[in-house]
């Protein structure tokens, strides 16, 4: 379906021991509560993340599969370094000299916005759909994803239960004026510098583009922290999100290259195909883009 969202006023900033919490009256998000920590964990991740992959949670790949059926470019076979270096990372690029991408470019799955390519303040996909899944949403709000993303997500939750692990959604879609609201809340908190590390700019949010999904636990109150990857449930998604089509966006190590902090929250549907790619060969989305445009030209 297709709808246009206006963020209402009264929102209510609430920060307690470096948690942020933004209540929104967004007409579609009733009662919405959004939970984002700051980036400082006072965790040691390097050791976290270290042990996890020691203890990933071993699944039936039987049980695993996408009903998505989409066409999605050839996987791509390289893994080697040194050939990744040619693909272009915006890094800590000015993101206010930004490309501004067309709505119909944004429609596909493999849309990339970052801080050199951007949304119009207008866009929002034409066929946002409720994810059902677990929300932290009070009043019985539901996260908005679009159609395949939407329903991959509900895939994902599902294999997730079933062996164990029990995800809650915090943060679907989101219109540019919200993402307005939350990226200049958190420069208010914690400076320009520090916001534009754990918040996307206005237009350069993978939310905007309806395919991006911000999970947590109970356990963790619902809070968008980097222990989350250390966590049975961020270990399960780090290691099975790809079954479903999607990746992780902002991975550990690469904030050189995406501007962005670890956030092993945040995941982003591209497609079963380029999000197997992208795992089996460690890449972000940049790399799977400069690769298939390679391949695409040496074959002409």
């Amino acid at each position: 379906m297709t709808t246009r969202f206006m963020v209402l006023s009264g929102i209510l900033i609430v920060v307690i021991f470096g948690i942020r919490t933004y209540d929104s009256g967004d007409e579609n998000d009733s009662g919405f509560t959004y939970v984002e920590s700051t980036p400082n964990t006072g965790i040691d991740i390097d050791s976290d993340i270290a042990t996890a992959t020691e203890v990933v949670t071993e699944v039936d790949s039987d049980n695993l599969t996408s009903e998505v059926d989409e066409e999605q470019p050839d996987n791509v076979s390289s893994t080697n370094d040194e050939t990744r270096e040619p693909a272009v990372y915006c890094g800590y690029t000015n993101p206010e000299n930004a490309t501004t991408i067309s709505d119909e470019a944004a429609m596909s799955y493999l849309a990339l916005v970052n801080n050199c390519y951007r949304l119009s303040s207008v866009f929002t996909p034409r066929d946002l759909s409720a994810v059902n899944v677990v929300s932290m949403q009070a009043h019985g709000g539901t996260h908005l994803l679009r159609e395949s993303a939407a329903r991959a997500a509900e895939e994902l939750f599902q294999a997730a239960a079933a062996d164990g692990v029990f995800l809650i959604a915090i943060s679907g879609y989101r219109s540019y004026d919200l993402q307005t609201i939350i990226h200049y809340n958190a420069i208010r908190d914690f400076g320009i510098e520090q916001a534009r590390r754990s918040s996307a700019v206005p237009g350069h949010s993978e939310h905007q583009l309806g395919l991006a999904l911000d999970l947590s636990t109970h356990e963790l109150g619902g809070a968008l922290v980097q222990t989350f990857g250390v966590t049975s449930e961020g270990m399960w998604v780090s290691q099975n999100a790809h079954r479903f089509g999607f990746i992780h966006s902002y991975p550990y190590g690469r904030e050189e290259d995406t501007s962005i902090m670890y956030e092993p929250w945040h995941i982003r549907y591209v497609g079963v195909a380029a999000s197997t790619t992208i795992f089996d060969n460690n890449m972000i989305l940049e790399e799977f883009l400069w690769y298939e445009s390679t391949r695409e030209n040496e074959s002409e």
